[in-house]
């Protein structure tokens, strides 16, 4: 298992995205919607597909998509001459593309299975909702219960400064799931292509910036006494020392039972080992709970600013 060798990251003063990082946002972004086929983008990018236009340029340059000429289904083996409006040149994902957006997606999944758990913590008692999963599921109501005491105030988000300190870029989370709740994906009636707009000229931006500049400074935790690197640690300690406790409740619960019905989404993290290919998901934990400040995932983290991370081969680790 590879360790960070980026912990105890300084929190950026200014979070504004360069038109560089953007591009690298949009451009995956893009790269998703056409590698899982939920967008057909023709070579021609009239009206709103304009916007598209850099994105497009780059992954070309990367290799990462091409122009394919698909003909009208039944015009060629009828016999009947093909005429330039019978073909359809529109961009397709290469394999290595698809790989990378695999990856991007396991490394999304990664986040949500080990951080998840600092979304809601009690900085004055060093409380975690978290640790109260299992009963508050298993009672009648448990969902609506349980959304209701994640709503408390006495819970802060620290997943934000948590994965500042380990090395992490927030920006890169917060936009996966962007895009894992399928915020810009195009719908059959938007024949306007109103979500290109939307996500290369909206207001996306500005809502990702003030996630990470309202979220708590790292920096700023704990006083002389209690330096912030050392509650920073006990946070990321103890969440994992929770995670694990709850994790291991419910899953000897599970199997007590044949289905349990209503509580699937809320259950799906016991399930994210399974998306993360591995036959030792056990001890992919384990690694996890042995050192989770140092711990780094199944990847070697690159940032989307990386050059490398555009290459299938720099994910395969």
């Amino acid at each position: 298992m590879k360790q960070n060798d980026k912990l105890a990251r300084a929190t950026p003063k200014n979070w504004t995205l360069t038109d560089a990082q953007q591009l690298n946002f949009e451009a995956l972004y893009l790269l998703y919607l056409i590698a899982e086929r939920k967008l057909v983008v023709p070579i021609y990018l009239a009206g709103n597909l304009a916007y598209a236009e850099k994105a497009i340029d780059f992954l070309e340059s990367k290799k990462l998509i091409f122009k394919k000429e698909e003909l009208i289904e039944g015009k060629k083996m009828l016999g009947v001459s093909i005429e330039k409006s019978d073909v359809n040149w529109t961009y397709q994902a290469t394999d290595e593309a698809k790989v990378i957006v695999q990856h991007h997606r396991r490394k999304f999944r990664e986040f949500l299975s080990f951080y998840d758990v600092f979304a809601h913590v009690d900085p004055l008692t060093g409380e975690f909702a978290f640790k109260k999963i299992k009963k508050i599921l298993l009672q009648e109501g448990g969902k609506k219960a349980w959304e209701n005491y994640k709503t408390h105030q006495r819970w802060v988000d620290y997943r934000v400064p948590v994965v500042i300190y380990k090395g992490f870029d927030p920006r890169e989370f917060i936009f996966f799931s962007f895009m894992e709740e399928g915020k810009y994906i195009p719908l059959k009636n938007d024949t306007e292509h109103q979500w290109a707009e939307n996500l290369f000229k909206g207001d996306l931006w500005e809502e990702l910036e003030s996630v990470v500049s309202t979220a708590p400074v790292w920096e700023e935790q704990g006083d002389e006494e209690n330096p912030a690197n050392e509650i920073m640690e006990t946070i990321i300690i103890e969440g994992a020392a929770v995670l694990k406790s709850q994790r291991n409740k419910l899953q000897k619960f599970i199997k007590k039972q044949d289905k349990l019905i209503g509580l699937e989404e809320e259950l799906d993290f016991l399930e994210k080992e399974k998306d993360l290919e591995k036959d030792d998901s056990d001890d992919y934990y384990e690694d996890y709970y042995k050192d989770p400040v140092n711990f780094h995932g199944s990847y070697f983290y690159k940032s989307l600013a990386d050059p490398s991370f555009w290459t299938a081969s720099a994910t395969i680790k």
